[in-house]
């Protein structure tokens, strides 16, 4: 069973684990998302966005064909607040709170490169918000302004200090721990009421044993402090 954490005649929100793909991959036997929360309501949904196949956490799909030009424009036009939490590598600097540059198809397959210079379309900027450190590793809250490829992980790339759990960019944990990049939370307003929706996606139970040990984690992000 897929999370299922909002759902109106409109909207429904879920939390994605890790490992399954967003869409149909080149093997069609292979389980995805898309497909997978279809079955689970019974009906026919439009995917608003994506994730890696290894990030978790909250994804967008259309229920009513009504709103597709509406969701397309809030994301088009930036106006979906989305929030990532991510443990890196080494000691994250409080003074790092924005990473700009350009993101381009690698040469080698599935990987991507964070370029100093490059089209408007690839233009990337990430905002970054430092929760913790402890010993060698950091707690950072990423705010996508753009939404390209492997953006929030070549920006901490970019930084030297890489998300952990990352096979692409780093190494694999050694017992198999995803990524430890989960999308945390959007908001935005519906597209029919116009009223405020703010969700949140509660973190993967790995976290709490691999990734957060020595971490002061905050459960809600709009808490204060």
């Amino acid at each position: 069973m897929i999370d299922v954490l909002f759902e109106d005649n409109f909207i429904v929100a879920v939390n994605k684990r890790a490992g399954i793909p967003i869409h149909q991959t080149m093997d069609p036997a292979r389980p995805h998302l898309h497909g997978l929360v279809e079955k689970q309501l019974g009906q026919k949904l439009v995917l608003f966005h994506r994730l890696d196949v290894d990030t978790t956490g909250l994804v967008l799909l259309g229920k009513d064909p009504s709103i597709n030009g509406a969701m397309t424009d809030l994301f088009h036009d930036r106006k979906i607040e989305k929030k990532y939490l991510c443990v890196v590598d080494g000691r994250w600097l409080p003074e790092w709170k924005q990473s700009v540059s350009y993101i381009k198809q690698g040469k080698a397959k599935g990987r991507w490169i964070s370029a100093d210079k490059g089209k408007f379309k690839e233009r990337a900027e990430t905002h970054f918000k430092l929760l913790d450190s402890c010993g060698d590793k950091s707690l950072v809250e990423a705010t996508l302004q753009t939404g390209r490829t492997h953006q929030i992980r070549l920006h901490c790339l970019d930084r030297a200090h890489p998300i952990l759990g990352d096979r692409l960019y780093l190494k694999p944990h050694p017992q198999g721990v995803p990524l430890a990049l989960h999308a945390r939370s959007l908001k935005f307003l519906h597209p029919k009421t116009k009223k405020e929706l703010y969700m949140e996606a509660p973190l993967p139970d790995y976290w709490e044993e691999h990734w957060l040990p020595g971490l002061n984690f905050k459960k809600d992000l709009n808490s204060k402090g």
